[in-house]
């Protein structure tokens, strides 16, 4: 039996949505004073190649420029090397890159691609995670959180809140703009998961006013300073809770569970 491909819409394919993201950035100002032999466009784009090819590190990616078609596939005309590349985008901050994420999310609201993704009653699923994506004990920025052991070292790291929409039965996610734990101007404190949930709470509905979610996080979100921001904005919270931690929640929920309650 002969293999039919799925059709996908012209303005779904990796092609169009490629080409969305280049002029998402395009439209981003670039912060370098002189004429600059290689775009923030071009490196910006280079960089989302690399994660979009899955290079292992920027040198692999060096070799997947020499050898693949990066030019031709993304859009670039000069791609630059990985201590270039850095130099460019270390003065790029992340909110710049919102637009260039909710750009492609109503894209895919208009071509209908959402529809595949509805979990239950009309609401999407949206999982929040946090991870991390460096760690030294040498490099560090102003922007790094610290961790300080006790032999007196110092690791450096970075995290961020990941949020995507997901569905069980269907294997693509549809990721929306991360939030970034991060040392702010001015602090010394460390940031925290727990505050990025509540920053990303308070944004999701400026940039995505219409859409009805479910919520789900693990146990560090399940905590009353991020609960009670949340109920105003999105319809409904599904969280993880342990019974060693919220011993209140649980009898709470426990009595009122009993007849007549």
């Amino acid at each position: 039996m002969a293999i039919v491909a799925p059709h996908v819409r012209k303005h779904l394919s990796a092609d169009a949505l490629f080409r969305l993201v280049h002029s998402s950035f395009a439209s981003l100002p670039d912060h370098r004073l002189d004429d600059p032999e290689i775009t923030l466009t071009d490196a910006l784009m280079s960089a989302f190649a690399m994660f979009s090819l899955k290079a292992s590190s920027l040198l692999a990616f060096a070799k997947e420029r020499a050898e693949g078609n990066v030019h031709t596939i993304y859009g670039i005309e000069r791609v630059p090397c990985d201590t270039h590349m850095r130099e460019i985008l270390e003065p790029v901050s992340p909110k710049w890159l919102r637009p260039v994420f909710t750009s492609v999310f109503r894209q895919l609201q208009r071509g209908k691609a959402l529809e595949a993704m509805m979990f239950l009653d009309g609401h999407y699923l949206l999982a929040l995670d946090g991870t991390g994506y460096f760690s030294s004990k040498t490099m560090h920025c102003d922007s790094c959180l610290h961790k300080v052991h006790r032999n007196g070292s110092i690791t450096y790291y970075h995290q961020m809140l990941g949020t995507a929409i997901v569905h069980p039965d269907v294997r693509a996610v549809i990721p929306l703009m991360p939030e970034p734990i991060m040392k702010h101007d001015g602090t010394e404190k460390n940031d925290c998961e727990r505050n990025a949930a509540k920053r990303f709470i308070a944004t999701l509905r400026q940039d995505h006013p219409h859409l009805q979610c479910i919520v789900t996080a693990d146990t560090l979100s399940s905590n009353a300073p991020i609960v009670r921001p949340s109920t105003p904005t999105v319809c409904t919270l599904s969280w993880g809770a342990k019974k060693a931690i919220m011993p209140l929640c649980f009898s709470t929920c426990k009595q009122r569970s009993m007849p007549g309650r």
